[in-house]
């Protein structure tokens, strides 16, 4: 597995050997099959979004395989393929976690698409269709497209018949967000100020999914990038917490959002209700032939410095 012991760069990650023991009360053992990466692993790495843990497991998401259930566990037996996510401890090749976490995979999805889907498919799911259900013709700028949720967002609002323009923070990443669907890709805040002006004839953007957060919606608005009435998403924080204030925003006839996933996910019902609605899109072709990239889990540090480098994209898995 890969502890964290102090807060920084990919330094304070380091592979160890623990006896994880049998699942308590409420509890399954899992063996895992693929683990999910985010960007929130990074942000709680650098003591971004969480104080200092020392020897806390990374990691939030993944899929496997239960391989022993603790008492009073209803639903779940040895064998069932299970997935879960927001659930610290992800980098491991076994772990325990709370069945109530736990929700159960279609046979039609492998272990791989269940790791990328579940909180990144989750979070565009949230945003696309059940916060703001984008519509046919209608005209979408997606910031940090080319990261987890912004390539399925992408992909989503795509698929569902919008105008996606896609914004990336470099050069090379302009191409695998024209795959995903983007009619066109601008790299930086300012020149997709100007695209969208461009391209919507000066009117603005129907919404924004926006993965950056900080003072990003104050800077859209400034540039008359979203049309009178619009909607700003805030689902990431990957230049900072989201500093826009609501009231303001609303007062010039605006809508702001800032979802976080706990929200809406209370219960074990809402979870893996929201997860058939996500594999329901999946099964569709909403998401299309999903790109992932796959590191063993041993070299988790190594991705993480990649990341740091600006050069990921799409959707990074570890496997054990």
């Amino acid at each position: 597995m890969i502890a964290q012991y102090g807060q920084g760069g990919p330094e304070v990650m380091q592979a160890e050997e623990r006896d994880i023991g049998a699942p308590a009360a409420g509890m399954v053992k899992l063996r895992q099959e693929a683990i999910g990466f985010n960007y929130f692993d990074v942000l709680q790495r650098k003591g971004l979004i969480s104080g200092s843990v020392p020897g806390r497991v990374m990691g939030i998401e993944g899929a496997g395989t239960v391989t022993a259930v603790g008492p009073g566990v209803g639903g779940f037996t040895v064998g069932d393929r299970v997935g879960y996510l927001r659930s610290q401890g992800a980098y491991a090749d076994e772990r325990l976690i709370e069945a109530d976490l736990l929700f159960h995979l279609p046979e039609d999805v492998g272990f791989d698409i269940a790791a990328a889907l579940t909180v990144k498919g989750f979070m565009a799911w949230l945003c696309a269709r059940r916060l703001y259900e984008v519509q046919h013709g209608q005209t979408v700028l997606v910031t940090t497209a080319a990261g987890g949720v912004g390539s399925l967002v992408t992909r989503l609002a795509a698929h569902h018949g919008a105008r996606v323009i896609g914004m990336v923070g470099s050069e090379p990443k302009r191409r695998p967000v024209r795959d995903s669907g983007a009619v066109d890709v601008a790299v930086g805040l300012d020149d997709a100020g100007g695209m969208v002006a461009r391209l919507t004839g000066g009117t603005g953007v129907d919404v924004v999914f926006d993965g950056l957060g900080a003072d990003t919606a104050e800077r859209l608005l400034a540039a008359d990038a979203v049309r009178p009435g619009g909607t700003i998403v805030s689902f990431g924080a990957a230049a900072g917490w989201p500093t826009a204030d609501r009231e303001a925003i609303a007062r010039r006839g605006y809508s702001f959002m800032a979802p976080q996933a706990p929200d809406y996910i209370a219960s074990a019902n809402e979870l893996r209700g929201a997860m058939a609605e996500v594999f329901a899109l999946h099964r569709n072709g909403a998401f299309g032939a999903i790109p992932l990239t796959r590191h063993p889990l041993r070299d988790a540090a190594e991705l993480h410095r990649q990341v740091d480098r600006r050069v990921v994209f799409g959707i990074s898995l570890l496997l054990p």
